[in-house]
């Protein structure tokens, strides 16, 4: 007897909303890309309600996000858009949840530190909730001056003020927190560090500084940034001619001895360095990462210049990373999406 034939009018609804949840934490699991995850979690209750904290996997190598101001300058700010470029998709994201007036922003951990002109506003925002954290304000800072950059200072959780560090006798070209420990370097390469969570959280103690037949090239015209890799304290330096870069050169520290040493290749990681933001990244097969590289952008000369590409270690070759369109008015900042 031959079945009966459906009547064209008729159609045959799956209600995704029923899929068992074993199975949509099943996919929640396998999304690499935050944007992906939160657009998951917006389909419905049930599919929200697998899109947990625990099931979204954030060890999972993700390419950063390149946050950047597309606009004019005008008087002491920026008027048009915060941007974001996700250059393992090639898209752009917009926002306006960041503040566009004069002042400092900084990366750090998924999140974006911003610090007004006038250091009294200063808020933690995170690009992907849009969550909003108040700080406190730096007024009180009497001797910190950005043009300076000879004085560290701290904040931590639960704290109502900020604690000053003496100043130091050379300005900082950057500063990371490490395993519990805020490390910093500064133009003539030497390290410190204070514990800010030991007895003395206020004391700045000198841990490293190149010897005289170091054979490291640098000049007080160089930058340096200090980055984590794989548990591994680094020392990069960029190197420029005519304010721009022209090479790079990475010195691996062991902080228990102080011994070190020049190291020529990442293996299957790369590097990401900009004004205020650094980091390493393991590269595989699911983002669009190049081994052996070191990604940098643009930094906030007297001059305003564009400066920014992949630089190859194997060849020391640099090329333009594409997708992003530059800006003189303001230097990008990478930002590694996090929960």
């Amino acid at each position: 007897m031959p079945s009966p034939k459906r009547s064209p009018d008729t159609e045959t609804y799956f209600d995704w909303a029923e899929l068992p949840v074993e199975l949509s934490a099943a996919i929640a699991k396998r999304l690499v890309s935050i944007h992906d995850y939160i657009s998951f979690r917006g389909v419905c209750e049930s599919w929200r309600s697998a899109a947990t904290f625990e099931n979204f996997d954030r060890e999972y190598p993700r390419f950063p996000w390149l946050m950047y101001v597309d606009g004019e300058e005008e008087g002491k700010g920026i008027v048009g858009v915060t941007k974001f470029l996700n250059m393992s998709e090639n898209k752009t994201y917009q926002t306006t949840d960041f503040p566009l007036g004069p002042g400092t922003y900084l990366s750090c951990r998924g999140w974006i530190l911003y610090i007004s002109e006038n250091m009294v506003d200063v808020n933690l925002t995170h690009p992907v909730w849009c969550i909003k954290i108040e700080l406190p304000c730096l007024d009180t800072f009497p001797a910190y001056k950005l043009e300076d950059g000879n004085q560290l200072g701290f904040s931590r959780p639960g704290d109502s003020s900020w604690t000053v560090l003496a100043s130091w006798d050379d300005p900082f070209s950057d500063i990371i927190y490490h395993n519990g420990r805020l490390y910093a370097v500064d133009v003539r390469r030497r390290v410190v560090e204070c514990d800010i969570h030991g007895p003395n959280p206020g004391q700045i103690l000198q841990v490293f500084s190149l010897p005289k037949d170091h054979g490291f090239s640098f000049s007080n015209k160089d930058l340096c940034y200090l980055v984590e890799s794989s548990g591994k304290f680094l020392i990069v330096s960029r190197h420029f001619s005519n304010y721009k870069t022209v090479r790079f050169q990475i010195l691996e520290l062991d902080l228990m001895d102080g011994s070190h040493k020049e190291i020529f290749r990442l293996g299957k990681r790369a590097l990401f360095l900009g004004f205020n933001t650094s980091f390493c990244l393991e590269c595989s097969a699911s983002v669009n990462l190049n081994p052996d590289c070191i990604y940098f952008t643009d930094h906030p000369w007297p001059r305003a210049l564009l400066d920014h590409g992949v630089y190859c270690l194997l060849n020391g070759r640099i090329k333009d990373f594409g997708g992003f369109p530059g800006s003189v008015h303001a230097p990008p900042l990478w930002v590694l999406p996090s929960f």
